[in-house]
């Protein structure tokens, strides 16, 4: 008899947990149902975003399909009258790496118009003195103070992630989202931050424009 509330247990570690959202991704004005489905307590495996629109499914699997607290935001990224999906997932770690994804679906097809393992921009980056760090950015110089950090220049070595996480921005006199990409600039080791590139990114149907860069300071360490 003690067999069975196992089954169960597994049944329920094993079984779809999905998360259901409403937009108007295919056609302006209807709106389409949307849920992200995964498998697993915690960590979620088998990813995958399904659009239902007047008895049709669109099915599209992220490009990283697996991590944890898997989400997605409906919005208007491309301009173009229809709302997008923008998936996140996180990889968990110290790092704090996540995975972003944005998918359209006009027409009635998935297409991805924007990853995150994609977006790679030119970027050097050296100590110009002990608190100071100067960022070439596709010959355009940026600089993060580094007094706030907790080794100095002679014994740290500068690293940059990867897109470490993307903020929606809306701009409320186009009512259109751009997306903010924030990559953390740490020296020695990951806790040890001392700041982040920003890059404002306008996505359309078929390319990516840069708009604005900056920095932001590491507020947790004043």
């Amino acid at each position: 008899m003690k067999i069975l509330p196992v089954i169960l247990t597994c049944l329920a570690l094993n079984s779809p947990v999905c998360d259901y959202k409403v937009g108007n991704l295919i056609e302006s004005d209807r709106y389409a149902n949307v849920s992200i489905c995964s498998e697993g307590k915690l960590f979620r495996e088998d990813i995958e975003i399904k659009v239902s629109y007047q008895g049709e499914e669109i099915s599209v699997v992220p490009q990283v399909n697996m991590g944890y607290s898997p989400t997605i935001f409906i919005a208007n990224f491309t301009d173009n009258g229809l709302q997008q999906v923008l998936y996140s997932v996180d990889s968990g770690g110290s790092g704090g790496q996540s995975f972003y994804q944005i998918f359209s679906f006009e027409g009635g097809q998935g297409k991805s118009i924007f990853n995150s393992n994609d977006f790679n921009p030119k970027i050097e980056y050296s100590f110009v003195d002990v608190n100071l760090v100067e960022i070439n950015y596709s010959n355009k110089k940026l600089y993060i103070d580094t007094s706030n950090s907790q080794c100095q220049k002679e014994d740290c070595s500068l690293y940059l992630t990867g897109a470490n996480y993307i903020l929606p921005y809306y701009n409320i006199s186009q009512d259109r989202y751009f997306i903010q990409v924030v990559q953390c600039l740490y020296a020695g080791y990951s806790a040890n931050t001392l700041g982040y590139v920003t890059t404002l990114l306008e996505v359309g149907e078929n390319d990516v424009k840069t708009i604005n860069i900056g920095t932001l300071s590491n507020f947790e360490q004043i």
